[in-house]
């Protein structure tokens, strides 16, 4: 409804849809017959104002639940007194001032929650808000507090509280460059939300909104009675309303100023000279914030700002304010006669300031979390920090910053580690927030390598959660349980609701990995996943079937649930599960499932010291016994054997040796180390764990730019385009080679130096058995350098760090066609009759074959070996210990077999049934 005012100018239409009381028209307030009219504007744009926050415009005022510093005995009286279900309040700690409790009575009684600020947010059950209003309008009207429960009954203090402490500045100030400080000027209004430590504060600046740290000494409290407004040459608090007419009147149109309201304390009325009329709009406030035409403002001035650039009525826009220069009504900062000494003292204080210096700090470092809106990737700085009985985990765009994007609360944090599989990334783990009943809030984070990984969980998982309650007798172990999942094939899947489908594996209904997408009536997946460090409250694992939809959201289909309880302990089992359909159609088809499940309890590390004798002895009797017998441990057995030796700092040790027994037992050059055993397993991780920085080196910039190029490298013609694209596919494919090659031949000083010294240790060992060949040391170098790092690296470059999404497909055919390429160059032959297509690039591999020899030959030429290129990992000795017992339990009969005629064997079979004593006392 519009409803038009007659002033001097002829007519003007103003909206009415959001009125805050009737307009007042006529000359009661008015000055030479002008009009006189108060409202809040629902501009053109009204659509914006619908969708502004929400919850800010429906809860409930802060004077109506905000008690200021209170007790849990007080609280809890008031809250009985209201005698309501859903009744509510907010308080500020008294036993830890400045952090915040909600206090809510519900169906089981009174609960208290709490609330972390921190730099002017507010966190509860793993959420962040910009406000207590914020808060308190979400869990109002957005989501339940509770099961089925929400906040209805807001609980007003006693009487009004005003705690919320403001300062001025006495002295000017501009920021350092990327950090969190405030440039302000001598005279600048500040709201305080948290002392910081070392002289600094976290502050919301009342002129611009902005927030952020300023010094101490550079500010003095501001008393009680003074508007933070004043500083705003165009706030007006003592002028009447009557004087804002005469002010406008003598300025012109397009004047305008701002005076606190009269019929709503608390609020402000914008006095608006449009022709001859005056037209007043009001400006509601909410906590610390403004609210005008259902829009939120984080300021005054902004309200200001806007409609100096945009309509406040149609045709119209503030101009210019109406200025009082006899307004006294606000005290000048002092002048101050020490001011470099105060600046002096600043900058002193500058490096010790925000969290990252504080005593409690247990780690800190980078690491790449997964974001909520666009799921993708992005390294943020994170600091473990441990103060009393808080523990929390902050995360920032760098080091510089001092306010975090947003913090984690281990205290109801759960730690799962994350299969590649999940986002075709390795080294990625999650933490589940379940701070409230109705809500977990998931954070995935991933590091660059497996031991900063290791490093990461080591740390967080004894502040997390403890997922089990033991006994006390069991207090001193730790549960260690480890799943081997094969899943094979589907039977009898309804095909025309699961065109396309694949499998979600869950533990605790947390996700931990998945298939990939197949296709058929019955599909065979065919895929193994090693689930280690299962928490010891999981008692079953599901398998969801999802059907992976095209443009529509992926729909989940059937599931099944395994017992753990029902697998024996070690033994494998290969068998049919059934599915239990989402809805019930009849026949939801069946899963066959190879399933090995492992439970152990590890004992504190001093308990396994002869076992870690044996394993560490130079002879390495004991290795090479279990790389004999346990087949199928093999992938638990390298990952536990190469931390165990990286503790020590003799992985060196370990991997020369067995490359050397392994060469000692092969008769053929063709298969000498190409099969998956120990030492091949035990080499594939160590060079993924270390060489990131050789493979950025070498190849991260091809592939890079085959993602953002358009040209394809194709061969095939059954997967071309067009025929008419092979020339330009062949001559783009050898540019790329020619450059992959030199940036990898120029990148040999990047690769470690235990790399190359155990590359050095195998061409000799080649040469010593077959002096005859003379590419057999090239070879033997080439099928770890290329074959199993370079080559594997660009045909998945995400699982190594080195691209943070997915290739395209075009980009996918490209990594491929290179990797083929230099897989035959690395093995020294060209292509064949089998791929004709093939046979451009065969001038390309004749080009290279002596470069190649050369390359393998200058990276393998380091002959003493070197100190480990890493620090001494931290790991956690005990855990890979336990692993290594427990395998030594499930292959006891083949140990007691080979000890016989080893006697390393008779000990660790002795070693290990002790171990088994203690373990049970």
């Amino acid at each position: 409804m519009a409803e038009f005012i007659r002033g001097g100018a002829g007519v003007i239409p103003v909206t009415k849809e959001k009125l805050h009381g009737s307009p007042s028209t006529g000359s009661d307030d008015g000055q030479d017959g002008l009009a006189v009219d108060e409202f809040d504007p629902f501009l053109a744009d009204n659509e914006e104002a619908e969708s502004s926050n929400a919850s800010l415009l429906v809860a409930p005022h802060e004077n109506q639940w905000y008690h200021g510093r209170l007790d849990r005995y007080t609280a809890e009286e008031r809250l009985y007194e209201a005698s309501k279900l859903g009744s509510y309040l907010i308080r500020e700690s008294d036993r830890k001032p400045g952090s915040y409790v909600l206090s809510y009575l519900g169906r089981t009684g009174i609960n208290h929650f709490r609330i972390t600020a921190v730099c002017g947010d507010f966190y509860i059950g793993g959420r962040q808000f910009d406000s207590l209003s914020d808060l308190i309008g979400y869990y109002t009207n957005i989501t339940d507090l509770l099961k089925k429960e929400r906040l209805i009954h807001p609980v007003p203090p006693p009487e009004p509280v005003n705690d919320k402490k403001r300062i001025v500045a006495i002295l000017p100030y501009t920021k350092m460059p990327d950090t969190d400080e405030l440039s302000f000027q001598k005279g600048d209004i500040f709201f305080v939300h948290n002392d910081m430590g070392d002289g600094w504060l976290w502050v919301t600046a009342h002129r611009t909104g902005e927030q952020g740290m300023i010094f101490r000494d550079l500010v003095e409290d501001l008393a009680d009675n003074i508007d933070p407004n004043t500083v705003f040459s165009w706030f007006h608090p003592n002028v009447t309303k009557n004087d804002a007419v005469d002010m406008l009147v003598k300025s012109g149109p397009g004047s305008f100023l701002v005076r606190p309201s009269d019929n709503s304390p608390g609020d402000y009325s914008l006095f608006f000279h449009i022709n001859n009329q005056i037209q007043r709009f009001r400006i509601e406030k909410k906590g610390v914030r403004y609210l005008m035409g259902g829009r939120t403002f984080e300021c005054l001035d902004a309200v200001i700002n806007r409609y100096r650039k945009e309509q406040i009525v149609e045709g119209h826009t503030l101009i210019q304010p109406a200025m009082n220069e006899e307004d006294e009504s606000f005290a000048k900062p002092k002048e101050i006669d020490h001011a470099e000494k105060i600046y002096a003292t600043l900058r002193e204080c500058r490096e010790q300031v925000g969290l990252k210096k504080n005593k409690g700090i247990k780690m800190q470092g980078f690491l790449n979390k997964k974001s909520e809106k666009n799921k993708k990737w992005k390294s943020m700085f994170f600091v473990l920090l441990v103060e009393g009985s808080d523990t929390h985990l902050y995360f920032y765009d760098n080091p510089k910053r001092t306010k975090p994007k947003g913090l984690i609360d281990l205290s109801c944090a759960y730690l799962y580690q994350v299969h590649d599989s999940v986002f075709d990334r390795p080294h990625c783990f999650q933490l589940v927030e379940r701070a409230l009943p109705c809500l977990a809030t998931i954070t995935y984070l991933c590091a660059n390598t497996a031991d900063l990984a290791q490093d990461w969980i080591s740390a967080l998982r004894p502040l997390c959660i403890t997922q089990m309650t033991r006994s006390p007798k069991v207090q001193r172990l730790r549960e260690l349980k480890c799943l081997q999942l094969h899943i094979l094939d589907a039977h009898r899947l309804p095909f025309k609701l699961v065109p396309n489908p694949f499998c979600i594996i869950s533990l605790n209904q947390v996700k931990v990995a998945r298939t990939k997408v197949k296709t058929g009536l019955d599909p065979l997946f065919d895929e193994e996943f090693l689930l280690d460090d299962i928490p010891p409250d999981v008692l079953s694992f599901t398998i969801t079937v999802y059907n992976k939809g095209k443009r529509s959201k992926d729909t989940e289909v059937a599931e099944l649930t395994v017992e753990l309880s029902s697998l024996t302990n070690g033994d494998e089992v290969d068998e049919w599960f059934k599915f239990s359909g989402i809805t019930p159609i009849g026949e939801w088809g069946s899963l066959r499932l190879r399933v090995r499940y492992l439970h152990d309890l590890i004992m504190p590390q001093e308990e396994y010291s002869p076992l870690q004798q044996l394993i560490l002895d130079p002879s390495l009797e004991v290795v090479r016994a279990l790389a004999d017998i346990c087949h199928l441990d093999r992938i638990p057995l390298a990952n536990s054997l190469l931390r165990i030796f990286r503790h020590e700092r003799r992985e060196a040790e370990l991997l020369r040796s067995l490359n050397e027994a392994e060469i000692e037992r092969e008769q053929e050059t063709s298969t000498l180390l190409r099969a998956a055993s120990l030492t091949t397993t035990l080499m594939d991780l160590y060079m993924k764990s270390v060489c990131t920085g050789f493979l950025q080196a070498a190849i991260q910039d091809t592939i890079l730019k085959l993602l953002e190029t358009k040209q394809s490298c194709e061969l095939n013609p059954n997967k071309m385009d067009s025929p008419d694209d092979a020339c330009a596919n062949a001559e783009f494919l050898l540019q790329i080679l020619d450059e992959v090659t030199l940036s990898i031949f120029m990148a040999y000083d990047s690769c470690p130096k235990t790399v190359r010294y155990i590359c050095g240790c195998l061409q000799r060992s080649v040469m010593n058995k077959w002096p005859n060949e003379r590419l057999v040391k090239t070879r033997v170098v080439s099928g770890f350098i290329f074959l199993r790092l370079l080559c594997p690296a660009i045909l998945n470059p995400r699982q190594f760090n080195l691209i943070a999404e997915p290739p395209p497909p075009m980009a996918s055919r490209s990594l491929i066609m290179v990797a083929k390429c230099l897989q035959n160059l690395a093995n020294l032959v060209e292509f064949g009759g089998k791929e004709p297509y093939m046979e451009v690039v065969n001038p390309f591999i004749l080009k290279n074959k002596e470069r190649m020899v050369v390359f393998l030959d200058t990276l393998s030429n380091v002959t003493e070996k070197p100190e480990p290129d890493e620090a001494r990992i931290k790991g956690d000795p005990a855990r890979d210990l336990g692993t290594l017992h427990h395998i030594c339990c499930s292959h006891l009969s083949e140990l007691q077999a080979l000890s016989k005629e080893q006697v390393g064997i008779h000990e660790l079979i002795i070693t290990a049934f002790w171990s088994s004593i203690h373990s049970l006392k």
